[in-house]
């Protein structure tokens, strides 16, 4: 019976990946995230590349988080991809807030009339203490 239930918890744990992976990648069409940064970066001819560089890096992560594979990168080098994926989130979040319409609710909510800059600055300064604590501990 144990082979059986490891069985059926690996065939519910893929599908509810899959369905997971699914709504990541249908969030990310539906802001547009791909070509605003093509636009951005005037980078339009390169779309099918982004979306391939996407599709392979989140399949990758999944792959080396439940392989366990270890990988002597140098510092430099990891920083900087660190950072590059850091960047990514960021404008992701920021994208989806901005979908949502977040912050001037949130604005109205608090009684904020400035200083959003720092607000969002704040944000992220957080996410990038939280992900140093939790890498680094």
């Amino acid at each position: 019976m144990p082979v059986l239930k490891q069985f059926l918890c690996g065939i519910f744990g893929i599908c509810a990946g899959l369905v997971t992976a699914g709504g990541y990648f249908a969030i990310i069409s539906t802001l547009n995230v791909i070509p605003r940064y093509a636009q951005f970066t005037h980078t339009a001819r390169k779309i099918r590349l982004y979306e391939l560089a996407l599709i392979i890096g989140t399949i990758l992560g999944n792959i080396m988080l439940f392989v366990k594979i270890k990988l002597d990168i140098p510092v430099g080098p990891a920083a900087a991809a660190t950072a590059f994926m850091g960047i990514f989130v960021g404008c992701f979040l920021v994208s989806l807030a901005e979908m949502v319409k977040g912050f001037p609710v949130f604005s109205r909510r608090a009684r904020i009339k400035k200083g959003f800059g720092y607000i969002i600055l704040g944000f992220a300064i957080g996410k990038l203490l939280g992900n140093f604590f939790y890498f680094f501990e």
